[in-house]
């Protein structure tokens, strides 16, 4: 019997038997990928990486269970390794070459696990002292490297007739899905068109669209990293586009579609009722010419942030199709509304999300329990006053999480059962007056760079306003920051299509710029500032639910928000 350490604990298993059965997968797939005679090798391992093979054999004697698929910590040489795969002992052996098509096969068939973590050469290698929250967010870091059955079984979905929700609670990896079902989606039509005896009437377009203009480069980078790891080619160029709503509708002017107006020349709405109308008479008097802007499918993000009229106009430049419904994937989360959008009537847009169509994500695989409960407590004023304004049931879907035993009522506090990892509590401190609390957010973060040993990409500094976080920036400026490059103040122009958590930058932002991202270590400035309604809670909430491991938060006066946090904490803390 073997008891093996998971992120969540401890369990019973056998890893001969889970290995063995992952292998089988693997092979299946490979082969369904490759549709004809394999010719590689598979085998598989046990692999003990912590010990040698010497301290195995101590414990069940010489003569003990240990075949010869156990590998240990001396076995794990690169010439042990091609040894064990067949590599030649010398020169004058032949190499045996395995067939590249093959390979590639298999490359497809071990799922999309890259999208999820950074590169070796954007998270190289270091040596920092054991017990710091560097080495700490380091092993995490490693730790999450594989998509849950939850993300690879809506990244393999071939949404090819209508439409499509995809639900989820915070952290539970929506954008990686929007990616991967993207990139196997473009891979699929690709293949198709090659296949293909006729020309294309229309060269195939998807697009991926987002309401922060900071996140499109993001959700950019996922998709090329999806598409390149499954096909091991980069993406071709035209074939998808990743914009925000506002580049996108003056992409679409560029074409010739229609007028680009800026939100000042008219409301949100007005705008897009406008859009619509124009682009209903190109349907009418130069149908080929939508036809050739539209898209094959529309994947769109962070859809709680968007206005009915808008995903209506969205879904007008979706191409038709044969069974005469959009291909419009909408990934939603009630819960970040942050600009206090009305839930769509899907039913009145035209989209049947009816039958199987609608998927609801129920783990959080981002935040720990710690974080998501105070936060989620905030939102829901907890610790409110009794006039307060406070989201509805309906506003982040409590009856579902409910019924789904996802959350749950304890003498007046919600628990949460969908974050496995229960991790740091996070903290508040209060500093009189805002010259004073910039002073403490600056200490605290050469505190965490310089005697914590944290990557300056793993921190981000938020806040609600852009004069405060702006504020902070200038000061960070002007401070000798250890180990870090630059500093990155998100909501400046330049750097609007740039990524955020770029090695060797701290990042600044605001609440909204920073939507969609994430960070080990969140700074929480000026938390009195969010206001106590709806709008106000939810920024709050979406600026907790940045931080992966640790949320410290800072407010100039003990008022609004930053009290309630306070209290919850405490009440949590019992």
């Amino acid at each position: 019997q073997f008891t093996i350490r998971y992120r969540t604990g401890l369990k019973h298993g056998n890893p001969i038997a889970q290995v063995r059965n992952a292998m089988f997968d693997i092979r299946d797939a490979t082969t369904r990928a490759f549709n004809g005679e394999l010719t590689l090798p598979f085998k598989y391992w046990v692999i003990f990486p912590t010990f040698a093979r010497s301290i195995w054999r101590e414990k069940v004697g010489q003569e003990g269970f240990c075949p010869p698929e156990f590998l240990f910590s001396d076995d794990l040489s690169v010439d042990q390794l091609a040894r064990r795969l067949g590599a030649p002992t010398d020169d004058s052996q032949p190499v045996r070459l395995c067939p590249l098509d093959q390979l590639q096969c298999v490359w497809r068939a071990f799922g999309d696990t890259s999208v999820l973590y950074a590169a070796p050469d954007q998270r190289p290698k270091r040596r920092v002292a054991e017990g710091t929250l560097g080495a700490f967010f380091d092993d995490q870091a490693e730790a999450y490297k594989s998509l849950s059955e939850e993300q690879q079984r809506l990244s393999e979905m071939s949404w090819d007739e209508g439409p499509r929700q995809v639900r989820g609670v915070a952290g539970s990896g929506k954008t990686i899905v929007l990616a991967n079902n993207l990139a196997r989606r473009a891979e699929r039509m690709l293949e198709a068109q090659s296949q293909s005896l006729f020309a294309p009437s229309s060269k195939p377009r998807l697009l991926a669209v987002c309401f922060n203009r900071t996140l499109a480069p993001f959700i950019q980078q996922k998709i090329d990293i999806a598409f390149t790891q499954r096909t091991g080619r980069p993406l071709p160029p035209g074939l998808v586009d990743v914009l925000s709503l506002n580049k996108l509708m003056y992409h679409l002017s560029r074409a010739g579609l229609w007028r680009y107006q800026t939100v000042r020349d008219a409301g949100e709405i007005v705008r897009a009722l406008q859009y619509f109308d124009e682009l209903e008479h190109t349907r009418t008097h130069n149908p080929k010419h939508l036809h050739e802007v539209a898209y094959d499918a529309i994947y769109i993000d962070e859809g709680q942030d968007f206005l009915e009229e808008e995903i209506r106009l969205l879904k007008s430049l979706c191409r038709s199709t044969d069974c005469d419904e959009p291909n419009l994937y909408i990934f939603y989360d009630d819960a970040q509304n942050l600009y206090g959008r009305k839930r769509p009537n899907w039913q009145s847009l035209g989209l049947n999300l009816r039958g199987g169509r609608s998927f609801i994500m129920t783990q959080c695989f981002r935040n720990t329990r710690r974080i998501l409960e105070a936060s989620f407590n905030v939102l829901y004023g907890s610790c409110a006053a009794a006039k307060a304004e406070l989201p509805s049931r309906d506003y982040g879907d409590l009856i579902t999480l409910e019924q789904k035993q996802m959350i749950r009522k304890d003498q007046g506090l919600w628990r949460v059962n969908f974050a496995p990892r229960s991790g740091i509590a996070p903290t508040i401190s209060f500093v009189d007056g805002q010259p004073q609390e910039r002073q403490a957010v600056i200490n605290r973060l050469e505190w965490l760079l310089r005697y914590q040993h944290i990557r300056p990409q793993d921190i981000l500094i938020l806040a609600h306003s852009k004069q405060r976080i702006t504020q902070l920036a200038e000061l960070a400026e002007r401070s000798k920051l250890p180990g870090v490059d630059s500093i990155h103040l998100a909501i400046e122009d330049a750097n609007k299509d740039t990524i955020i958590n770029h090695p060797g930058r701290v990042t600044f932002s605001t609440v909204a710029s920073a939507k969609g991202y994430d960070a080990y270590c969140v700074l929480l400035a000026g938390a009195e500032e969010f206001s106590t309604d709806i709008r106000g809670r939810a920024a709050f909430h979406v600026a907790s639910t940045r931080a992966i491991e640790r949320l410290e938060v800072f407010a100039a006066a003990p008022s609004g928000l930053a009290l309630e946090m306070k209290k919850v904490l405490f009440l949590l803390a019992q």
